[in-house]
């Protein structure tokens, strides 16, 4: 029986961590993108796993890298089933009028204009497949917005208005393209809350509790899922009942 492949963004921590680890349990070979923080640790435990993986070099603001990793990906294994879409950046929170040009196309070159040129590059390869889904990772800030996070938000945005778009484009060819919306989640973006912030962000959150990189993993490894074979187009919200973060 063929093996299935599982590529995944930003697998050097959080999400995208988990979700790596999460489909390695579950049988699949597992490529990682490897940019600025290395995922020899990852790849250790997965190969314990027993299945295959292999890190390749990435960058979300180099195109040439980009189409190059997928490239890789698809040469090495026989069959990929599914591309993970995790890798992003946050800034500091800053009002609007205090945020740099500099720091606004940062942000929108790696989180957007990256991402859909990762999904471009990785759609090239899938459509020969006439088989496959993607999970792009977005935010609940991108369906309700945040105070101090407009640039954040704006990306994040982009990345739920892309998956739509591109559901409806390549469902002919038998892909599925879904995204999650995560609301605060115990990450290396969130480690920097002191306990205040903290406190009021679970003050908001139904579940009164912070989100752990095991509940989005979980969700993305469903949509890959047979189990999901009529959802697409959807961006799915994994935030403990929260509507907003002001």
């Amino acid at each position: 029986m063929l093996r299935k492949t599982a590529i995944v963004t930003g697998a050097s921590s959080g999400i995208g961590r988990e979700t790596a680890l999460l489909f390695a349990r579950n049988g699949y070979n597992v490529v990682l993108a490897e940019h600025t923080s290395s995922t020899k640790e990852v790849e250790e435990e997965i190969r314990l796993l027993g299945v295959e993986v292999l890190s390749a070099p990435f960058d979300l603001e180099d195109e040439s890298k980009i189409k190059s990793f997928f490239d890789t990906a698809f040469k090495n294994f026989e069959y990929i089933d599914c591309i993970i879409n995790c890798a992003g950046i946050a800034l500091k929170q800053k009002l609007f009028i205090d945020v740099t040009s500099e720091e606004i196309d940062r942000i929108l070159n790696v989180n957007l204009r990256g991402n859909m040129l990762a999904c471009r590059e990785g759609l090239k390869h899938l459509t020969s497949q006439k088989h496959g889904s993607i999970v792009n990772v977005s935010s609940i800030l991108g369906e309700t917005g945040g105070s101090f996070e407009s640039v954040y938000s704006t990306s994040k945005g982009g990345i739920i208005a892309l998956t739509k778009s591109l559901a409806v484009e390549f469902a002919p060819f038998g892909i599925r393209i879904n995204a999650v919306a995560p609301g605060f989640v115990e990450t290396n973006m969130t480690a920097g809350l002191d306990e205040e912030a903290r406190n009021d962000c679970i003050s908001q959150i139904p579940l009164s509790r912070l989100g752990q990189p095991c509940d989005i993993a979980s969700l993305i490894y469903f949509l890959t899922q047979d189990g999901a074979s009529y959802i697409t187009g959807q961006c799915i919200g994994v935030n403990g009942g929260a509507l907003r973060f002001d």
